[in-house]
């Protein structure tokens, strides 16, 4: 690594690879110590809250309307393509996982449980619904009559 001075560049120093190591490729990724201990992996662009976000959004919706939606929720720009790019990496993540999941169950293996409190596992069934829309009869316990919608704003 050298430091040269040009003058095409107007007298300001310039920094060129002189055949030393980083003219044959850093052996080690470029990452800070404290990196590893914040969640952040090398060569990581994006926080994994934004991915997440980004192809949540991308479920619900066309590519360029989740990039306007991700742009105005967190101020930053991101891409359609790179929206794409993310849904294609975390679907291939979950499909892996999947079938994970599925040898170790047909090789007889229990798949792990969720913790829950003590409050919902005494519960013989919990359900939980907000803006529901149920069809109702104007006859109960008959199939007779014009049904309408009520909204249920919650159910448990």
């Amino acid at each position: 690594m050298g430091i040269s001075s040009d003058a095409d560049t107007g007298g300001k120093y310039l920094l060129k690879a002189t055949g030393g190591s980083l003219s044959k490729g850093c052996p080690g990724s470029l990452s800070a110590p404290l990196d590893q201990s914040i969640g952040i992996t090398s060569y990581q662009h994006s926080s994994k809250e934004l991915v997440r976000l980004g192809c949540l959004l991308s479920l619900f919706m066309p590519y360029e309307l989740a990039s306007w939606m991700l742009s105005q929720w967190s101020g930053l720009s991101v891409s359609s393509s790179s929206l794409w790019n993310w849904v294609q990496v975390m679907g291939n993540k979950a499909y892996q996982e999947l079938e994970a999941q599925l040898k170790a169950q047909a090789s007889g293996e229990q798949a792990p449980s969720e913790a829950i409190s003590e409050v919902l596992s005494a519960l013989p069934l919990a359900i939980a619904a907000d803006g529901v829309m149920v069809p109702f009869r104007p006859t109960p316990k008959t199939p007779k009559g014009k049904s309408s919608g009520e909204k249920l704003k919650s159910l448990s």
